[in-house]
């Protein structure tokens, strides 16, 4: 299962295609590793929905195996899948939705830009200013990005965050239900599928976890809305069959880019 091996001639030190990799030290191989993850965050599947399919690609995995995959490859996956994205507009609009965790509810910060793009996701356990500059900081330090216009609804911490950590950037006031102007719609409205997602989840265990499964389920689904993918914009024009074949391989293709810190970008 640890893929071809390789010797070094000079020190004969042994190496394998997944050495200064992430995926080092695991049994399965990196491609059954990465579709459990692809599948958990893209379809509204359990975990032990996710081990039967494997089971059937005699790959048999417990539920537990498949969520420490999802907690520990979700959000690397996410982070090289942002870096392949295309660019982010320069309008904002900044939301924040409610999710169960533990039991309880907890606040979900999301923000895209004005082509539907998400920007960033983060998981509080208050909606508060704390929660607002946490997120914006995290937001322009993951994305390298500054937008020139902030939409947001009229929560008063953001605007003391937008002030902080986008100070050049014009804050728009607003709501969802507006006849005329600028409304919060374009984030309101992509914040249905990360909730039904999780609705067959039956919530998240804690806000740490739940940060990480839910960095797994956005990048899922900005794959499938072509957002982060090798040739952005692409993938949508494609037949429906192909467009789900090349969504796999944008994971896939990613995956085989992650790299341990200090080690070298290709095996010798």
């Amino acid at each position: 299962m640890g893929g071809h091996r390789f010797r070094c001639r000079m020190c004969g030190a042994t190496r394998t295609d997944r050495s200064g990799t992430p995926f080092a030290g695991y049994r399965w191989p990196r491609e059954v590793i990465v579709t459990a993850v692809r599948w958990y965050g893209r379809f509204r599947l359990s975990l032990r929905d996710v081990c039967d399919l494997l089971a059937e690609r005699g790959v048999d995995v417990s539920p537990r195996t498949v969520l420490s995959w999802v907690h520990t490859f979700g959000p690397l996956l996410a982070a090289e899948l942002r870096r392949k994205a295309r660019p982010l507009g320069s309008r904002w609009y900044v939301d924040e939705t409610y999710v169960r965790v533990s039991g309880a509810w907890a606040y979900l910060y999301r923000a895209v830009d004005e082509t539907g793009q998400v920007v960033d996701v983060l998981l509080r356990e208050h909606r508060d200013l704390a929660s607002a500059r946490a997120f914006l900081q995290q937001a322009r330090r993951r994305r390298a990005a500054r937008p020139a216009t902030v939409v947001t609804d009229k929560h008063a911490a953001y605007g003391r965050a937008v002030r902080r950590h986008v100070p050049l950037a014009t804050h728009v006031r607003t709501g969802l239900h507006r006849a005329r102007g600028e409304t919060t719609k374009p984030v309101e409205r992509p914040h249905a599928p990360v909730k039904d997602r999780l609705r067959a989840m039956r919530g998240l265990r804690s806000v740490a976890t739940g940060q990480r499964v839910l960095e797994a389920v956005e990048a899922a689904q900005a794959v499938r809305r072509g957002d982060l993918c090798l040739a952005p914009g692409a993938v949508a024009a494609l037949p429906p069959g192909e467009r789900a074949r090349a969504q796999a391989f944008t994971f896939l293709f990613a995956a085989q880019d992650l790299r341990l810190p200090g080690a070298p970008p290709h095996v010798a």
